[in-house]
């Protein structure tokens, strides 16, 4: 699958980079929301991995769930995995808006695991149709 992670820190982003491609994604990486725009402008992709606590861009009000719309745009089968300090401080109804999980940091790789495979599941459905 390929897969979108936008996380700020270094470690965190190597670290979830390395073991994401080591399970057989293909994983594309920023550090930040003007980075993650430009991979979404020149790729596609089946799972973005998203930092819920970026900031929005300085230069313009965008958060990472607006991320999301725009990949969703382009194909509705794009899912949202959140990774999250505080579950509680993510907005709710995010279901609707393209998001499989909300995962608490720092993130448990099963869980991470698990929702990867729903959303290969969800592709799969969709090809299938």
């Amino acid at each position: 699958m390929r897969v979108l992670l936008i996380e700020p820190e270094p470690h965190a982003r190597e670290g979830l980079r390395a073991i994401l491609s080591a399970e057989g994604h293909e994983v594309s990486v920023a550090e930040d929301i003007p980075a993650g725009f430009a991979r979404l402008s020149s790729e596609a992709f089946g799972v973005l991995l998203l930092d819920a606590d970026l900031p929005p861009s300085r230069n313009v009000m965008v958060t990472v769930l607006d991320l999301l719309r725009l990949a969703r745009r382009g194909d509705p089968g794009v899912r949202g995995i959140l990774i999250a300090s505080c579950v509680e401080d993510v907005p709710g109804d995010l279901a609707a808006q393209g998001v499989l999980a909300v995962l608490e940091k720092p993130v448990e790789l099963s869980r991470l695991r698990l929702a990867l495979e729903a959303a290969a599941s969800r592709q799969g459905q969709r090809s299938a149709v």
